[in-house]
């Protein structure tokens, strides 16, 4: 094999890159989505060259993500980027809160560098952005579509 065929090196990678690229291994092999511990036990056991080959994977999907631009980056229409932020929101708020109750199950697979208390409280503030969101929308007769944020503090005081 000639140097010219070779696969350039890896770029470096973060561990962004490192979990968008494990799952990609639990998918191609149909591992369990609910059972993350399974997932990473069979992908530290993996061949480098298989490691080498989900890591450029994800960091091309990686950057073609970060590269998109939301339907409503051109600001025409306040609505849409409303729907859009609410959206955003709610997938971060509900990983976030999925996050927490792995780590309330003991079935979160890192410990945390940040306290649970202050990411709690975080999650508290995602759900009462949301609540004025929803709120903000029902005022000005937008429709935020079927995305909710399940809340548990948020309640809606006027």
């Amino acid at each position: 094999m000639s140097e010219e065929t070779l696969d350039p090196p890896l770029p470096p990678t973060d561990a962004r890159a490192e979990a968008v690229a494990e799952r990609l291994f639990g998918l191609k092999f149909a591992l369990r989505k609910d059972d993350p511990k399974h997932i990473h036990d069979e992908w530290q056991h993996a061949a480098d060259w298989i490691h080498d080959g989900y890591l450029r994977q994800a960091i091309e999907v990686l950057a073609t993500a970060d590269q998109a631009q939301p339907a409503s980056a051109d600001g025409s229409d306040y609505g849409e980027r409303m729907r859009v932020e609410y959206r955003e929101l709610t997938a971060r708020a509900g990983r976030l809160r999925d996050m927490l109750q792995r780590y309330a199950d003991g079935m979160l697979d890192f410990e945390p560098a940040c306290p649970i208390t202050l990411l709690s409280r975080q999650l508290k503030v995602m759900d009462e952005y949301a609540l004025i969101l929803r709120r903000r929308a029902n005022i000005e007769h937008i429709s935020l579509g079927n995305q909710r944020i399940d809340t548990t503090v948020a309640r809606d005081t006027r």
